[in-house]
C-alpha cells in the first residue's frame, strides 16, 4: 500500500524547475533589500513591507502573483531616487555602510523586480 502524495499548499512548494528558483531568488532580493533598509538607517515601515510582499509571493498561488514585488520595488525605486536624503547617501560615500547598505538596497530591488517578471514568464499557464 503506498501512501497519499501531499500536495503543497504554497506557490513556492508548488512551482518546479526555473520558476521555482526565481520565485525563491525574487523572495530572497526582498530579504535582502529589508536588511540593506535597516543598515541604513532610514526611518519607516519599509522593511515590513518589503517582507510582507515577500511572504505574499512565496506562499499565494498564481501566476501574476509575482508582479506585487515588481510593482512595490518600482515604487520604492522612484521614491528612493525622488528623496534628496536617499540621492545624497547614494551619490556620497562619506559613510561607507550607509553607502554601501543603499547601493545594495537598490540592486535588491532591480533583481527583485527582474526575477519577479522572469518568473511570471516562465510560469505554467
Amino acid at each position: 500500500m503506498t501512501a497519499p502524495t501531499r500536495v503543497a499548499w504554497t506557490a513556492i512548494g508548488r512551482a518546479t524547475g526555473p520558476h521555482r528558483s526565481l520565485l525563491i531568488a525574487t523572495c530572497a532580493a526582498l530579504a535582502l533589500a529589508a536588511i540593506a533598509d535597516e543598515a541604513t538607517g532610514y526611518d519607516g515601515p519599509g522593511p515590513f513591507i518589503y517582507l510582507g510582499v515577500a511572504l505574499v509571493v512565496a506562499v499565494v498561488r498564481g501566476r501574476y502573483t509575482p508582479l506585487l514585488a515588481a510593482v512595490m520595488s518600482a515604487f520604492f525605486l522612484y521614491g528612493g531616487f525622488a528623496s534628496s536624503q536617499s540621492r545624497s547617501t547614494l551619490t556620497h560615500p562619506a559613510a561607507v555602510f550607509g553607502f554601501t547598505a543603499g547601493w545594495v538596497q537598490v540592486l535588491s530591488f532591480v533583481a527583485a523586480g527582474a526575477f519577479a517578471v522572469a518568473s511570471v514568464i516562465r510560469a505554467t499557464r
